[in-house]
Parts: structure tokens; C-alpha cells; sequence
């Protein structure tokens, strides 16, 4: 107001421009910054055609339509790079191939789930699953027919799962179940539906399986490393239960 009282009114009415662009830039929301950019350029425009005097004001429609644009093309851009830093951050935490979360991801969240369920005393549960025979698959047809059983495997778990639980594709032919609210027993009944899953997306192909192993919180460990080894650990269990040698132990 200061600058258009200044400048004696009539042209001054164009300082609205980069004050609205400044209270649209400051606003968290675009409806935020549209409200108070519109608020800015009625309240300078009204002191300059109040205080026009000898110095003619520029037509009303232009007093609307450049602020306007203007303010416009930075919601634009500022719409743009929010969803730039959505998707970014969504690629930060997801598996590319899947679409599942990722290793990364599936860290944060356990150890959210550590801390929440450690103030309520309640159980959650971790299971850790690998395909058995995922390698003569790739060997055998290449890696865009195991790509694509991996996609099919992980559209499997994603419906025998809950919307609070996490799927995480963490290596190769690795995933894991994150269930919050989860018991021994709960564990037990989810590692049978996500055997079950896997066996109707493998059904026909002998060579091919799964083998699961699940680790309870605290029973079973106190930090996301010490679980996931105790997963990994009845994973290696089922493996040797199922093929009768010992597999290779893999790193957690």
C-alpha cells in the first residue's frame, strides 16, 4: 500500500503483481495461495484506483487478467514440483519392478511398528519369503519370464494381505510381510495364505515353490536386524525341511 500511495496511485497498481506471487508462494495449499493472492491484488488495486489523480489507471480487465495469469502460472509450476516430489519420493520407497515397497521402505516401517507396539505391549509379526527354483526359471526362459512371475507374485501377496500390513520385495526373489497387531497364532494362519498364493500363481510348474519363514515381536527379537534374521533363520528351516540338504545361508 505504502508503494502505491508512493507512486500517487494509477500505474503503481502493478506492484499487486509480485505481491500476489509472494502471498501464492507462501501458502502451503493452492487454494490457500489463490485466496490470499486474490486478497493482495483486490487491496493494492483498490488503493491504486483510489488514489488515481492524474495518473490514468490501466483498464480493469487488465488489472484482473495479468495478476491473474501470473499467479496461475506459479500454481502451475508449484502444482508440478509437489507431484515431482511425490513421485520421487514414491521411487525413493518402492520397488521398481513390483510396485511393493522396497528394502528401504520396509526398514522405516519396522522399526515404527517396533517402537508402537513396544508402548502397547502387543505382538506384530515378520515373514520373510524366497521362491524355490527362481534361478532354473531365469536360467531356463530369461529374466523377462522371471520379471514377470515376480510382478504375478506380488499381486498375489498384495490380496491375501491386509491394508495395514506392508509387502516388501527386498532382493532377487525376496519378499517380506510386515503385520502389525499380529500373535503367534496370526503368523501362523498368514503364513498359510501366503503359501497359498504363491502355490496358485506357480500351480503347473513343478519345479517352482515357495518356502516362508515368520519371526514374532519380542518373542523372537527386539530391532529390526535381530527379526529379520530370526525370519530368515525359519525360512532356511522350511528350506531344509522341504529339499532335505542344508541351503546356503543368505545374508538378512
Amino acid at each position: 500500500m505504502a508503494a502505491v500511495a508512493i507512486a500517487g496511485g494509477g500505474q503503481a497498481v502493478w506492484v499487486c503483481v509480485p505481491a500476489a506471487l509472494l502471498a501464492c508462494a507462501t501458502c502451503r495449499t493452492i487454494r490457500g495461495g489463490a485466496i490470499g493472492a486474490g486478497v493482495v491484488v483486490a487491496a493494492v488495486a483498490g488503493a491504486a484506483l483510489a488514489r488515481a489523480g492524474h495518473h490514468p489507471p490501466p483498464s480493469p480487465a487488465l488489472i484482473v487478467v495479468v495478476p491473474g495469469a501470473s499467479v496461475a502460472i506459479l500454481l502451475n509450476i508449484k502444482a508440478r514440483l509437489e507431484d515431482e516430489r511425490d513421485a520421487l519420493r514414491a521411487s525413493a520407497f518402492s520397488d521398481p519392478l513390483t510396485g511393493v515397497a522396497n528394502r528401504r521402505s520396509l526398514l522405516e516401517r519396522i522399526d515404527y511398528e517396533i517402537a508402537r507396539h513396544a508402548r502397547s505391549r502387543h505382538s506384530f509379526a515378520l515373514l520373510m519369503l524366497d521362491l524355490d527354483g527362481f534361478k532354473l526359471l531365469n536360467d531356463r526362459f530369461g529374466h523377462p519370464a522371471g520379471d514377470d512371475l515376480l510382478r504375478d507374485v506380488a499381486a498375489a501377496l498384495s490380496r491375501v494381505i491386509r491394508d495395514q500390513d506392508t509387502l516388501a520385495r527386498v532382493g532377487g526373489d525376496e519378499f517380506c510381510v510386515l503385520a502389525p497387531e499380529t500373535d503367534t497364532a496370526g503368523a501362523e494362519r498368514l503364513t498359510s495364505r501366503v503359501e497359498a498364493a504363491v502355490a496358485r500363481v506357480v500351480a503347473g510348474v513343478d519345479a517352482l515353490g515357495a518356502s516362508v519363514g515368520a519371526a514374532v515381536f519380542p518373542d523372537d527379537g527386539k530391532t529390526s536386524p535381530a527379526l529379520l534374521e530370526a525370519a530368515d533363520q525359519r525360512l532356511l528351516g522350511a528350506k531344509r525341511h522341504t529339499h532335505g540338504h542344508r541351503p546356503r545361508r543368505r545374508a538378512a
